[in-house]
């Protein structure tokens, strides 16, 4: 069995160590591969040099098992494992190329050159988001000492240097500003960039590869990478010009994070004639569309904001899956849209916001009753469930964050069919977590649902302890972290008859309510798509508990056949004091 101690430190120590010395013969892999910054490493041999970072001493290979077991700890952890039988024999190990896009260059006689392709590309941006500049000149430095005093300075200058040992120009920079991007969009505030093949070259594949969890372009990077080694362009002219050009675009790809833009998307001139298509034809002005917002970010940003708000709130309006991706790219383009000049106590999330797969060691007989679940076997969730956000709160978010909000609450759900709502039955075993994380410390606080509904009883892992609801902040005092259904147990329109166990559970909570005297209420619903779903309970909680100040729920506006309610009134019931509401409209689910 793998030691469940092993976390994504351990692993990324391991790659960089197999990555230093190589793989031994014995240990080389032929069915699959761990992929990580376009190089393959073998799988158990990763696990086992990760236990000696972990635990002082290399895992035997023979008390664990590769395939499902490793391969799944792996991926729990936000590692890519892939099947070697599925590929074709690759230069360098790199990830093999996506499909050719349809619309492909086929005529010999086009050259990626065209002076067309770039007029085009500027009408059809112009068609679909209005103002579009070109060559448009952004406020940064070229040296890695422009950005000292930051936590980008270490990664650059490990970059720079990197590309001046490469083949020994150390003097590649002559401007003191980046020069121009290609195209910028005021209104998404996105750059575009449109590379030719001298950009796919050896440097750039050095500096690609070299892209820590800081860095977030929205283009494909192995895909480029394998691109850089499949063209391996070259310029002379001057002889440092391909360390200069890997650079600049380097700098263009992390230039977001300082200027509060969204990710860098990048279009590569031979996967389409962008001459032919026709700003005035409305199937080409939506292809088009798709293509760069399949590079961009998957969703549109509407901002509600109040006077001097407390609470900030991520309100999804469509599905939602919770993939660590997809989680960490929303939560660094919500930090780039910040509004200037606001910072506010909490940002709170919905109920699964971030999805984990149920570890295979918790088992029905490690949990016990689901009801008054074994402390052990909720530990071990908790512990998958933290290692979770691990993978999505890398250093660069978190530095993010922590100028625009004191505390981040993310929902965390195990991965399940179903959605929790009240009418759906839920019998798979799973949990729904949340945790408080105190972004300038790095404490995270945890607790969970502890009150289920009725048709999922029998399959959540029930937190047990109700004093977990509650945590006290030295700046604030006592505040109230609820799940889900977990608001329901102030609504007592059915208390007579809602059966002793869970009569129990209201009154024991609303007598520690009373000794806690919390004065927020941070609230974390799965859906919220009806005014009327939590007024009873909200009304009831100012009632019990007339000390708080504020309180508010974060939960997805959305439902299968559409809302019950306008968003706006949903937004205003379930709330107390000013928010500031970031709306995402999710393009694809």
């Amino acid at each position: 069995m793998i030691p469940i101690n092993i976390n994504k430190s351990h692993i990324l120590a391991a790659i960089e160590e197999i990555s230093r010395n190589g793989t031994p013969t014995m240990h080389q892999s032929k069915t699959y591969a761990l992929l990580f910054e376009g190089q393959q490493y073998p799988p158990k041999y990763v696990i086992s040099l990760a236990n000696r970072y972990a635990n002082g001493v290399a895992l035997d290979s023979s008390t664990f098992s590769g395939g499902l077991e490793t391969n799944a700890f792996l991926s729990r952890l936000g590692f890519y494992i892939e099947h070697k039988g599925t590929q074709n024999a690759m230069p360098n190990h790199s990830k093999p190329e996506p499909p050719t896009p349809k619309r492909v260059i086929q005529d010999a006689a086009h050259n990626e050159r065209c002076p067309e392709c770039k007029k085009t590309i500027l009408k059809m941006l112009e068609n679909i988001y209005g103002v579009v500049y070109q060559s448009y000149k952004l406020d940064i430095g070229t040296l890695p000492t422009d950005f000292n005093g930051t936590i980008y300075y270490e990664p650059l200058l490990c970059i720079y240097q990197s590309l001046q040992k490469h083949r020994g120009f150390s003097h590649f920079v002559r401007t003191t500003t980046l020069p121009p991007v290609d195209y910028f969009i005021p209104s998404t505030k996105t750059i575009i960039e449109f590379d030719e093949s001298q950009h796919f070259t050896e440097c750039r594949a050095l500096t690609l590869s070299m892209y820590c969890e800081m860095i977030h372009p929205a283009f494909n990077i192995e895909r480029w990478i394998y691109l850089c080694k499949k063209i391996g362009a070259t310029d002379n002219d001057p002889e440092y010009r391909d360390e200069q050009r890997a650079w600049y675009d380097t700098l263009r790809d992390i230039a977001p994070n300082f200027l509060g833009l969204s990710p860098t998307v990048r279009l590569f001139s031979k996967d389409y004639a962008w001459c032919k298509f026709d700003p005035t034809n409305n199937s080409d002005i939506s292809q088009f569309k798709s293509i760069v917002e399949d590079n961009s970010q998957d969703w549109s940003i509407e901002i509600r904001q109040d006077t001097k708000p407390d609470i900030s709130r991520i309100i999804i309006a469509g599905d939602w899956r919770g993939e660590p991706k997809k989680v960490s790219k929303l939560l660094h383009t919500v930090a780039n849209f910040w509004p200037k000049d606001i910072k506010t106590k909490f940002l709170i999330t919905c109920g699964g916001f971030l999805q984990f797969n149920w570890p295979e060691e918790v088992t029905t007989i490690a949990i016990g009753d689901t009801f008054n679940t074994s402390q052990s076997a909720l530990e071990r969730l908790i512990e998958e469930a933290e290692n979770n956000i691990n993978s999505v709160l890398d250093p660069g978010l978190i530095s993010k964050l922590s100028s625009l909000t004191e505390y981040l609450t993310i929902g965390v759900d195990s991965r399940k069919d179903k959605i929790s709502t009240t009418g759906n039955h839920i019998g798979q075993l799973h949990v729904e977590l949340v945790c408080l994380m105190d972004l300038k410390s790095g404490t995270k606080y945890w607790t969970g649902k502890s009150y289920p509904t009725t048709n999922q009883q029998r399959g959540l892992v029930r937190v047990i302890n109700l004093e977990s609801h509650f945590i006290e902040l030295k700046d604030l005092g006592n505040i109230m972290i609820l799940g889900c259904h977990d608001l329901t147990m102030f609504n007592n329109r059915n208390f007579d008859n809602t059966g002793d166990i869970r009569r129990n559970l209201k009154i024991k909570f609303g007598d520690l309510v009373k000794v806690k005297s919390p004065i927020a209420v941070l609230h974390h619903p799965h859906t919220t798509d009806c005014i009327r779903t939590w007024t009873s309970a909200w009304n009831q909680v100012v009632k019990v508990a007339p000390y708080i100040r504020f309180y508010a729920s974060a939960g997805r506006y959305h439902r299968e056949g559409g809302q019950r309610s306008n968003l706006s009134d949903v937004l205003h019931g379930t709330k107390l004091g000013s928010t500031l509401d970031f709306i995402i409209c999710n393009k694809r689910g």
